[in-house]
């Protein structure tokens, strides 16, 4: 049986916003389940002991922020962090796809949830030749948001009927985390085409165009 994993991560909420520059992204990561992702997973957790990290949950954003329990690490550490996960990404066989609702578009739940509906049930239509292929499809979120969950759960029901859905740890999982990590560096792309990094967002990404140049065209290669 053909297995097809799908881990998902936000970021933003369902909260009536007042700043018409936020989005609320969703980010979807593939894996198909014959292409094994151990020794890419072994090599991810051999580089972080070597390092002396011993964290279950490579939380993409506080690592960047030097937010959450993140604080007493030093920026080159943070960053090789990130490297780690970036390179494991990189080299994982797996795909991915985000989408991006502009709050100015939809400033309450009900707008948002709409939107959010119509853009999830495009995506999945977009990508059915390739869903279709699989006799089974798993998705993983970890019911982060309430309203997102019942909104993955109908639209992917309706639209695949061979579905199963999972209530997933972050820590558990590390293609969660590559869901969070893309959806991170997606956001960060809106942001720096809007001028508007955060200062420790600008510190981290310190070396003149790292971030387009490394990190934003470096995933580009693993969209679907």
């Amino acid at each position: 049986m053909k297995e097809l994993s799908v881990f998902i991560d936000e970021s933003g909420d369902f909260g009536d916003t007042r700043d018409v520059r936020d989005y609320y992204l969703v980010t979807f990561v593939f894996h198909d389940q014959s292409k094994d992702i151990t020794e890419d997973t072994k090599k991810l957790e051999q580089s972080m002991k070597d390092s002396g990290w011993n964290i279950e949950y490579i939380h993409t954003g506080p690592v960047i922020r030097r937010e959450n329990g993140f604080t007493d690490y030093s920026i080159d550490e943070r960053r090789s962090l990130i490297y780690k996960m970036f390179n494991f990404v990189i080299k994982c066989p797996i795909n991915f796809c985000t989408v991006a609702i502009k709050r100015k578009e939809a400033t309450n739940k009900v707008q948002l949830s709409g939107k959010l509906g119509k853009a999830i049930n495009q995506m999945l239509t977009d990508h059915m030749d390739y869903i279709s292929k699989f006799d089974k499809v798993i998705v993983y979120y970890d019911n982060g948001q309430n309203e997102l969950g019942a909104l993955l759960n109908a639209i992917f029901s309706i639209q695949i009927s061979n579905v199963e859905f999972r209530n997933a740890e972050q820590q558990k999982y590390r293609l969660l985390q590559a869901a969070d990590f893309f959806c991170s560096i997606d956001l960060l792309k809106i942001k720096r085409a809007e001028g508007r990094l955060s200062r420790s967002e600008t510190q981290f990404f310190y070396k003149p165009n790292e971030l387009k140049k490394t990190f934003i065209k470096g995933i580009d290669k693993k969209r679907i």
